[in-house]
């Protein structure tokens, strides 16, 4: 089984039929999809960023990257529709294929009320906070009742964090929630607290957007904590050919079939019990 892990309800992820028809072509089962930034799901896909543009340095995406992404989602972009519903809405026409994840904002005022009535209503299989868009302490108590929540309810918790230094913070987290599946988005903070994650096997890690993510990290990642630990994904539809090139790039590692099996889509089916 084949399963992307990380993909946003916008552009041609946004359309049932297409959504489909991208899914066969590569051969994939099942994807896991939020909602497109503020339930937006035609704005504009940015241009894939080179690798050699970006160099993988930590401070070029705390100090530019990061600032322009939470800049467009807090001052530019207006809320659309409701981006959790509309997901709903697509796992309606596509049960077998899209698995909802449900995006939290912090931020809001009774946002744990609204998450408890929404879970009793969608049942979503997740739920993603990203801390670019919608800041929060990574140790916070914010974080930490959401953890409690995923906790009861057996849900996996998928963060895309602002910094090395919060993915450090978010290990405290983690210790007191084991029963908690932390999912941490696009490598951040891999090379910082490998050493104290190895040893903490609710935390894993997702390997999107292709254009961003080295190979050589990715075998890093795999090295150090485990085939069992490091999960398929691809940003769609941010990343144009992330996923094709994901599939791929997993394929060519040198590493074994039953490993390659485990990332594209056998660790995700057991977080979700598939």
């Amino acid at each position: 089984m084949i399963i992307d892990a990380h993909a946003h309800a916008c552009g041609e992820f946004a359309d049932p039929r297409k959504l489909t028809e991208i899914l066969d072509k590569l051969g994939v089962d099942k994807v896991v999809l939020c909602p497109g930034l503020k339930g937006h799901t035609s704005a504009p896909i940015p241009p894939n960023i080179p690798i050699s543009a970006i160099k993988q340095h930590p401070l070029y995406g705390r100090y530019f990257i990061n600032p322009g992404i939470r800049f467009n989602y807090n001052f530019l972009l207006r809320e659309k529709q409701d981006g959790n519903e509309f997901v709903y809405s697509l796992v309606e026409e596509k049960p077998d294929r899209i698995i909802q994840v449900y995006w939290l904002d912090p931020r809001k005022h009774n946002f744990m009320m609204k998450l408890e009535n929404d879970f009793e209503k969608w049942h979503f299989k997740g739920i993603k906070l990203h801390q670019v868009c919608t800041p929060f302490k990574s140790d916070g108590i914010e974080i930490n009742n959401i953890a409690e929540f995923c906790e009861e309810k057996r849900l996996p918790l998928i963060i895309h964090l602002w910094s090395d230094s919060d993915a450090l913070k978010l290990l405290n987290v983690a210790r007191d929630y084991i029963g908690t599946t932390f999912i941490l988005l696009h490598l951040v903070g891999l090379e910082v607290i490998t050493e104290q994650a190895k040893y903490m096997n609710n935390i894993h890690y997702e390997i999107s957007p292709f254009s961003y993510i080295k190979k050589s990290r990715v075998q890093y990642a795999i090295d150090t904590l485990g085939a069992n630990r490091i999960i398929l994904g691809s940003d769609s539809p941010w990343d144009k050919g992330s996923l094709e090139n994901n599939i791929a790039r997993i394929n060519s590692l040198n590493i074994t079939n039953t490993e390659k099996v485990r990332i594209l889509g056998d660790n995700m089916k057991d977080i979700f019990k598939l």
